[in-house]
This record gives structure tokens, sequence and C-alpha cells, in this order.
């Protein structure tokens, strides 16, 4: 069965008036059927008309392979987004294909914040680097015309672009400051606005690529003139976390005012294989996500987790990504999933659904007829993800459960959109919808279908009715 795609029921009535016989007190006028039908159709919608996606790809030396094999694999969500797939075979695409992509690439790289620091941090250059000296990172060798945001729109070469990304993802290169900020250096280049990125009409998703801990700086003065001597700068953040940016903050910095539903959060970072559907808490609560001091790693800290090519190198070293995760439990369908996984498929795609899931309408291939007081004839069912019940919700009365056990609900019509529901939206005459009010807008994993009988005429065939 589908989930969070919303599409018209398929019912059917036909109304037709007959006599029977008998005698009647009243003239008899030629009776003309009433013809009703369902709307049966994909329902589409421009909630995921346009989509920015800001990757913040760790450039530290330790990174060369997972950049490689993010290249070799952002193509899946280029074209998962452009392209949508049929994954359950009912000759229908799961999502809508999006109108407008743009993507741009930063780095972890914030240098040190503008700060002079009390020791040599290698890589490490004074200043306020942002995705290499300001600007979200490109390269000539992958687009000549050093374009600082790709974009594709409908009728472009998916696959061109999707290229052009591949190579950007593994052209930032290892040569960057060992000491990530990736979860800053993401809000600063969000704000920055640079050549129109983030859109302000958009879904925005970030992606955050790191095999260390964010050490995003809120106060990069004190942490700076307090590093000893010799010491392992990623150990004394994590010993420090008064003197780091809270998540709760950069969470809104990321957000920047925009809702749920168009904001997305993931990352490929420093957690436990294993741990790839565990929930937040799961996560955060397992040993291996413990920050232990351990001299033999280039670090100095203990790794969450490893991955060994087939020809037992190392491939992947990630120490334990606690912030990044605390973030993402902060942003409804955020994502986590280790960088240690042999391929990052399973959650680009993971990614690309919930991106093409991201729905708020639904846009009808026929116009209805409201009632006097706004109300059409619809009804909407939808069925929960598992563990959720109709109380749950707003408006919402149970109906039944599926043969997964997931209840049913019937969502109540607000007709005027005033109290909590769905309602009948003509106000845009090139799509007519059904919208949710906000608190009743459906959770991810719901599966929803409308059914509504439109009246049509009958068609003209040219009898002379007797």
């Amino acid at each position: 069965m589908r989930t969070n795609v919303w599409t018209a029921g398929a019912s059917c009535a036909l109304m037709v008036t007959s006599v029977l016989g008998g005698c009647v007190d009243r003239d008899l006028a030629v009776l003309e059927p009433k013809v009703s039908r369902a709307i049966d159709q994909e329902v589409h919608s421009g909630g995921v008309a346009n989509v920015d996606l800001l990757l913040v790809i760790d450039d530290s030396g330790s990174m060369e392979q997972e950049q490689v094999l993010l290249g070799s694999q952002i193509r899946d969500v280029i074209e998962g987004l452009t392209s949508p797939p049929d994954e359950d075979g009912d000759g229908e695409a799961d999502w809508n294909a999006v109108e407008s992509l743009q993507v741009a690439i930063v780095t972890s790289d914030m240098g040190t914040n503008g700060v002079a620091p009390s020791t040599t941090l290698g890589r490490c250059s004074l200043g306020d680097r942002l995705g290499r000296d300001g600007a979200p990172f490109t390269a000539a060798t992958c687009d000549p015309s050093g374009a600082l945001v790709q974009r594709w729109q409908t009728g472009d070469d998916a696959s061109a672009f999707a290229d052009r990304l591949g190579c950007l993802a593994q052209a930032v290169g290892t040569e960057g400051c060992g000491f990530e900020q990736p979860l800053l250096s993401a809000a600063r280049a969000l704000e920055r606005g640079d050549a129109g990125f983030p859109r302000p009409d958009a879904l925005l998703a970030v992606l955050v690529l790191t095999d260390e801990e964010d050490c995003s700086l809120g106060d990069p003065g004190a942490f700076f003139s307090t590093v000893p001597s010799g010491a392992a700068i990623n150990v004394h953040c994590v010993n420090n976390p008064g003197l780091l940016a809270p998540t709760a903050e950069l969470v809104e910095r990321l957000r920047a005012g925009r809702s749920d539903d168009t904001f997305l959060f993931a990352a490929l970072a420093g957690v436990p294989v294993d741990l790839a559907d565990a929930d937040y808490a799961t996560i955060l609560a397992d040993e291996r996500m413990r920050y232990v001091p351990d001299s033999t790693t280039d670090v100095g800290l203990r790794y969450a987790c490893t991955r060994h090519d087939a020809d037992g190198e190392v491939r992947s070293l990630a120490t334990p990504a606690r912030r990044i995760v605390e973030l993402a439990s902060q942003v409804e369908g955020g994502l986590v999933r280790s960088i240690c996984e042999e391929s990052f498929r399973p959650a680009l795609a993971e990614l690309t659904r919930r991106i093409g899931r991201r729905i708020t309408g639904a846009c009808l291939n026929r116009a209805l007829t409201p009632s006097s007081d706004g109300s059409v004839p619809c009804t909407v069912e939808e069925t929960l993800p598992v563990g959720m019940t109709c109380a749950d919700l707003p408006a919402r009365a149970p109906i039944g459960v599926d043969e997964e056990g997931r209840e049913q609900c019937e969502i109540a019509q607000s007709p005027t959109g005033a109290t909590s529901g769905w309602f009948y939206d003509a106000t845009d005459p090139s799509c007519d919808r059904l919208e949710f009010t906000d608190d009743a807008v459906p959770p991810f994993g719901s599966s929803i279908r409308f059914q509504c009988l439109v009246e049509v005429e009958r068609p003209d065939t040219g009898e002379v009715s007797p």
C-alpha cells in the first residue's frame, strides 16, 4: 500500500429517476438523468513544486572515499525528484516530479571563525572560511560557468545535472580544516543567500556528510583561548559543550522560519550502522555513542563506527555525532544514517521519499461545486502509521484497521477552514484542491484517500425526446 501519496478514491454512483406504474395527478415531463462519478486520479500538488538542496560536505583529510561514494550516488536523489519511481508497481509515480531544483555545496571548514588560536591547528586557517573563501563551493572542472548554485528545471537534462553534482561532491577535496563545523557552515550559507539560494517558496533540504562530531562554535574567542598546548582539538570540543552553538539555536537558523512541511534535515555521520532504523533516544543511549578518549585514534576519541573495503583497508572511521543526532531529533522528519554504511543509497532513497512526500494539498482534475455552506461531496480517509491512533490527531474518527494493523480514520470536513479538518480551495484558477488546516495535516507515513462525487453533464446525443 502506498504511503504519503494522496490519491482520489474509486467509487461511482448513478442516479436515475423512473416511473414504476400507477396513475399520477400531474402532468409528466421529460426526466433528465443526473449522473455523478467519482474522481479517480493520481493527485498532483503544488506542495513540492520547487526544492532547494544544500549539501554540506566534510573536506578534512579523511573524507576522500566518502566524497567519492556520495558523488557516485547523488544521482539517485536527482533522478528520484525529477522522474519519480513507481515502487509499488501500480502504474503511477509515487510522488510528483519537482518543477525546479537548486543545489548548493558548502564544506565543513569554517577555519578558526576569525579568531587567532593559541595553538597550531594544522590546516585550520585564520579567518572565517565558508565553503572555500566565502561562497558555496564550485569547481570549474565540473562546471565551466563557475555557478555558485546548480539549477535544474523541467525540460533540462537531468542526467547532465546529476553528472555536475557528482563531480562537485568529489571536487571539494580533502585539504580543509580537521575541526569540523558543518551545522554552523550550513547556517551561515543559508543566511548569506548567495545567488538567490535558498528561495523562500521552495522546500529546503539540508544534507550533511561528515565523519566527525559537529563543533560549531558559539564563543570562538573563549574556545580557542583555552585550547591546551598539544591538545586534540576535537577532544577540546566535546569537553567544552558550553562554548558550542546550541543545537536548538542552529536548527532555528537552518529553518529560518520555515514550517515542518518545507524544511528537512538529513545527515550521514558517526552513528553505528546497525542503528539505522532506531529512534533518536535509542541512538543517543547506545554505549558506542559516548565520547570516550582514545589516544590511539587520530582525533583522540573512540570511533562510533568503522567500515572496511573488500580488500580489508579501512574506508570509514567516524566519531560519535551526538550533536547532529540531537539536532535531527528537533526536526519533523529528520534523518540520520551512518557514514560507515556500505552504500549511501538506502539513506539517499529515504531522503528523496521524504522530500517527494511533502505534500500539503491536492490538485483535482475536475472542479467541484460547493454547497451554500462551502462543503463539497467528498470523504477523506486516512491510514495512519503503525502505533498512531485517530485519537492522536484532531478532526479524526476511527473507521477500522487495515491488514497491517494500522488504524484508519475519516478526517472531518471544515468547509471554511475555520475548524480542524480539510476544505475545498478553488482560489487558484490553475489548481482546485483539497487542503488541510495546519493542525490537521496528515503525519509522515500516512496513506490518504479522497473520494469525491462530481456531477457531470449528460452527453448530447442529438436525439429528440419523445
